[in-house]
C-alpha cells in the first residue's frame, strides 16, 4: 500500500548562490537524520549519501555511529546525542552551523516502541515514547529552523507510522506519541509554508528493525517492509522541485499489517 499525498508549494527564495555539483539528485544538500545509526535511519543515510548528500548522523551509541559512518558515501559527520536532551540538541545543530553554515534537510527518525497492555504500561515506558516519538521532534526542528532560513530548499521530513492515525492494541504509549507527532507535522507545514519550508510526514507500516522484536510473537520478517524502501519514500519527497510538497506517505506491507 502506498498512500501519497501531494501540493504546491510557493515556490523557495534563493538565499544562496554557490553551486552545486554536478553528481546526484541531492548533490550538496546537507541533511542531518536522527537515529540514524541502523536500521531506517541508517537506510535513509545510505540512500541520500548515494545521491551525493552530505550526511550529518545523529544517534546515541558513539560505536554504533562509527559502523553507520562506514556504510555512507562521502565524509558524514557523526555525532553522539539523546534527542530528548535540549542541551545535547542544541550542541549537535552547533556542529553542523560550525562546519556547514545551513541545513537543507532534517529528517525526524529516532524512535522507540512499546508493545504492552495499557495497565501494564508504566509511567517509563510512557515517557520514553513521548520524549523520543515526539518531544524530540519540538527540540530538533526548533533548532533546524534558523539553519533552514539559510537554505535554497529547506525541508522537514519525520518519520512516523501507520500508528499515527489508527490504533492498534497493546500500543497506548506509542500510539499516543505518534498521533501527537502527525499532529505536530500538520501544524508545522500549515506554519512554515509561507517561509518556503516543505514538511513532509512518512507513515510506514510494520517494518523489518529492531522493534519488531518488542511484539514478543513470532513475525515473517520477509513479508514486512524493509528499511530501504522507506529510505526510497524519502528520496521520493525530497527529489522534486520547491514548488512540490508531498505532505505525507503511507507505505504498508502488500500483505497486510501484523
Amino acid at each position: 500500500m502506498l498512500n501519497v499525498r501531494c501540493s504546491m508549494a510557493r515556490p523557495t527564495v534563493n538565499r544562496q548562490n554557490s553551486a552545486l555539483p554536478p553528481s546526484g539528485r541531492l548533490a550538496d544538500r546537507i541533511v542531518l537524520i536522527t537515529g540514524g545509526s541502523r536500521g531506517i535511519g541508517l537506510a535513509i543515510a545510505r540512500a541520500c549519501g548515494g545521491e551525493g548528500a552530505r550526511v550529518v548522523l545523529v544517534a546515541r551509541h558513539r560505536r554504533a555511529l562509527a559502523q553507520a559512518r562506514a556504510q555512507i558515501s562521502g565524509e558524514p559527520l557523526a555525532v553522539a546525542a539523546d534527542v530528548t536532551r535540549p542541551e545535547q540538541v542544541a550542541a549537535v545543530f552547533r556542529r553542523v552551523r560550525q562546519r556547514y553554515g545551513r541545513l537543507d534537510v532534517l529528517v525526524n527518525n529516532a524512535g522507540v516502541f512499546t508493545y504492552k497492555p495499557f495497565m501494564r504500561t508504566t509511567l517509563a515506558d510512557w515517557r520514553a515514547n513521548l520524549e523520543t516519538n515526539l518531544t524530540s521532534i519540538f527540540f530538533t526542528t526548533r533548532e533546524a529552523l534558523p539553519l533552514f532560513a539559510r537554505s535554497r530548499a529547506p525541508h522537514l521530513i519525520n518519520i512516523l507510522s501507520v500508528a499515527s492515525r489508527e490504533a492498534f492494541p497493546n500500543c497506548a504509549a506509542y500510539a499516543a506519541s505518534k498521533f501527537g507527532a502527525l499532529g505536530l507535522t500538520r501544524v508545522l507545514a500549515a506554519e512554515l509554508r509561507s517561509k518556503g519550508i516543505r514538511v513532509t510526514a512518512i507513515l510506514p507500516g510494520s517494518t523489518d528493525t529492531r522493534m519488531i522484536a518488542a511484539f514478543g510473537f513470532p513475525v515473517d520478517r520477509s513479508s514486512l517492509l524493509q528499511p530501504d524502501d522507506v529510505a526510497q519514500a524519502v528520496l521520493a519527497a525530497l527529489v522534486p522541485p520547491p514548488r512540490v510538497t508531498v505532505e505525507e506517505i503511507v507505505l504498508g506491507p502488500s500483505k497486510g499489517a501484523l
